[in-house]
């Protein structure tokens, strides 16, 4: 027994410490597939290798991105070199990490005005099972000038309550709505009236009549000049613009102008969104929804951080005109990533001339949506 423990004191390295508790107990522990030592701490019992070649560890941020985009945890594989079980964790943990949609949009803006939300809901899977009990339902609240996601609640199914407690953090968040729009379903319209009183409730077939007008007035128009006037002015009626601050500091408030001088462009990106209406609104986002969590299977854990991260991603992503639904919401050019989300660093605001193509597409967006909205 006494030779075992002079032995051991003779392999104990006290020009060695350990990495993790930093204790000078440190004995050798075999050689590595490399040839490289590795070393075994004896009072926390674990192992490491001096010396070796550092790894470069993947992004988890892009990782994880890669993941709300579409992939899945085999496919990333490539990536990082692990198993699914592995990258799965590491996903979730990054996911974990990030702040809440509803914190991080409240912090980019103090002030929630809109002039119409949509309150649209979807039935998932929260498993690849085939049973009734997997199931989950997704209310949301959707800015429809933006399409930014204003709120969000999970449950197990539809009901009052769901959207009372919705619409109960919105109403607390500081939201001013004057309409909102849904399927007409009675649980939503009973806890609208509860919470939001003195707001007008619409119906989706209204928006759907308005857009067979507005298809009919472009295709009869003659003078273009009256439809982009009629945008401009339903821009302006928005008591949450926020464009003419912008307009401001460059000493120049002449975006009707922009507006008119960029007429082609006007009429060109508004035939683009009435052909492409099911896929640029909400009914977009609920089908990239339910084709990214139809075989979600991190999501029956936990859903909240999954859905919490694939929102996020998908109001910073940039749009192909080149700015993100959030953008368009904070009606100003901002450059936004996912990676600032999880580090809660807000948008970075562009300082872009009134001349420049980027603010030009900017403007004539805002000025196409707003005449979309089938309320003036």
């Amino acid at each position: 027994m006494t030779l075992q423990v002079s032995i051991a004191s003779r392999e104990v390295r006290t020009e060695l410490v350990c990495p993790f508790c930093h204790s000078s107990k440190v004995v050798r522990h075999g050689k590595t597939s490399a040839n490289h030592l590795r070393y075994r701490c004896i009072c926390c019992k674990r192992t490491w290798v001096k010396d070796a070649p550092n790894k470069e560890l993947p992004d988890f941020g892009k990782l994880a991105e890669s993941y709300l985009d579409g992939c899945t945890c085999r496919d990333l594989r490539a990536v990082y070199r692990s198993s699914p079980i592995r990258i799965n964790q590491k996903i979730r943990e990054y996911l974990l990490g990030c702040s809440s949609w509803e914190e991080y949009l409240d912090a980019c803006t103090p002030k929630h005005e809109s002039r119409l939300i949509h309150l649209v809901g979807k039935k998932f899977k929260a498993s690849g099972g085939s049973s009734e009990g997997h199931s989950m339902y997704l209310a949301l609240a959707i800015d429809a000038l933006s399409t930014v996601v204003l709120g969000f609640e999970i449950g197990e199914c539809e009901s009052e309550n769901l959207w009372l407690t919705l619409l109960d953090r919105m109403n607390c968040r500081g939201f001013v709505c004057p309409t909102f729009m849904s399927y007409g379903y009675k649980v939503v319209e009973d806890a609208l009236k509860v919470v939001f009183p003195y707001s007008e409730t619409l119906h989706n077939f209204t928006r759907t009549c308005y857009d067979k007008h507005l298809k009919d007035e472009l295709i009869r128009s003659v003078d273009t000049r009256k439809l982009v006037l009629e945008a401009i002015t339903a821009h302006m009626n928005d008591g949450s613009c926020k464009l003419e601050d912008y307009l401001v500091i460059f000493k120049d408030k002449r975006m009707k102008q922009i507006v008119l001088d960029s007429r082609e462009s006007f009429m060109r990106r508004l035939q683009e969104r009435i052909s492409q209406r099911s896929c640029i609104r909400f009914e977009g986002l609920l089908g990239a929804f339910e084709k990214r969590f139809q075989k979600f299977h991190m999501i029956k854990y936990d859903p909240y951080p999954i859905i919490n991260g694939w929102i996020a991603w998908w109001m910073l992503e940039p749009l192909p005109i080149g700015f993100s639904r959030l953008a368009l919401y904070l009606q100003r050019p901002y450059e936004t990533h996912f990676k600032n989300f999880n580090c809660g660093t807000l948008p970075k605001p562009l300082d872009l001339s009134l001349d420049s193509p980027e603010m030009k597409t900017f403007i004539v967006e805002l000025a196409v949506r707003s005449l979309q909205l089938p309320i003036k």
